[in-house]
């Protein structure tokens, strides 16, 4: 395990350059971005910049013919056809608010607001956060879990739309991305709830 690397990231998005914040001119999937906050200083990536076409579609950065993006997921084997592929694709979650600039951070980093904070934990820390917020709120936490899209549709789209916490298994893209172990699983929920706080010891 790297000393300096952080298990919660926090994600925002901004109209305009988010300041005080270095600029990344990489472009690369959106959970390779939540990986390298775990290890780099705050940065921002214009939206443009995300490369992974699912990404794109569950961050609405882009709006594709859903046909031609089952036959993506069809290519990364994560539908059987394109039937299947675009009836994933039609009850996806997507964001619907205008930004043009995503930031990546540690959480909390001094000054920063995130939108939405995630946590890499193993299953046993899952549970007991999961169990708190449970008996706190008499809620449960619905997870939309797929081990598709994971990072960008489960646990950026999904809590943001409906401003609830989920658990990920993560995906194919993500659990690399994220530098994930075997035994870790992804928590993320909105910055100002019950769960962020639980996610920071609260």
């Amino acid at each position: 395990m790297n000393p300096t690397r952080t298990d919660i990231v926090g994600i925002s998005f901004h109209e305009d350059p988010p300041a005080g914040l270095g600029r990344s001119t990489a472009e690369d999937k959106h959970c390779c971005f939540v990986g390298m906050a775990r290890e780099k200083p705050p940065f921002y990536v214009p939206a443009q910049n995300i490369s992974c076409p699912l990404a794109r579609f569950h961050l609405g950065i882009d709006k594709p013919d859903i046909r031609d993006l089952a036959k993506t997921l069809v290519r990364w084997s994560d539908a059987l056809n394109e039937q299947i592929g675009a009836e994933f694709l039609t009850t996806a979650y997507r964001l619907d608010r205008p930004y043009n600039y995503i930031a990546y951070f540690g959480h909390p980093t001094s000054g920063l607001r995130a939108d939405v904070v995630i946590t890499i934990c193993n299953a046993r820390g899952a549970q007991r956060m999961v169990q708190r917020y449970s008996s706190a709120t008499g809620e449960r936490v619905n997870s939309p879990v797929s081990g598709i899209g994971a990072a960008c549709g489960g646990c950026t789209a999904y809590v943001l739309q409906k401003q609830t916490p989920t658990v990920s298994v993560g995906c194919n893209g993500s659990r690399p991305g994220l530098n994930l172990t075997e035994d870790q699983l992804l928590l993320a929920a909105p910055s100002d709830s019950l769960m962020a706080k639980l996610m920071m010891g609260g």
